[in-house]
């Protein structure tokens, strides 16, 4: 059976991820750009301890649902992809005008399980 998607009324942003790919032969990173429809941004101050036991403050969290979400990718093999060459994701976050929310880096990507709990009901993505 599952648990409910998250509801369609909030999720009303677009979200365009920028996995690190390598370095171009000036030393820049290039990135693939992933575009995800209907997610959802939402404001935070919290502190939190950064994978590098340091502590940082979030500017936001994104909300990824695994089912209207559009399309549905892993986003922790791509944050993993992007670690590996280099750098962590960056996402630019547009509201529903279009209007650009801004850019963060993914600090944490983590998948809420489903019931089973064999899948992931959606990503929380914690942006600074």
């Amino acid at each position: 059976m599952g648990l409910a998607p998250i509801p369609s009324r909030m999720l009303h942003d677009t979200a365009v991820f920028h996995v690190v790919t390598g370095m171009d032969r000036y030393q820049e990173k290039t990135y693939d750009d992933y575009t995800v429809k209907h997610v959802h941004l939402q404001s935070s101050s919290d502190v939190i301890k950064a994978p590098d036991d340091t502590e940082v403050q979030l500017k936001g969290l994104l909300f990824v649902d695994c089912k209207k979400s559009v399309p549905q990718l892993d986003l922790y093999a791509l944050q993993q992809a992007s670690l590996a060459a280099g750098d962590t994701m960056r996402a630019d976050v547009y509201d529903a005008s279009g209007a650009l929310v801004g850019n963060y880096a993914v600090l944490i990507v983590d998948g809420a399980p489903d019931v089973p709990a064999t899948r992931t009901h959606h990503w929380e993505l914690s942006l600074v």
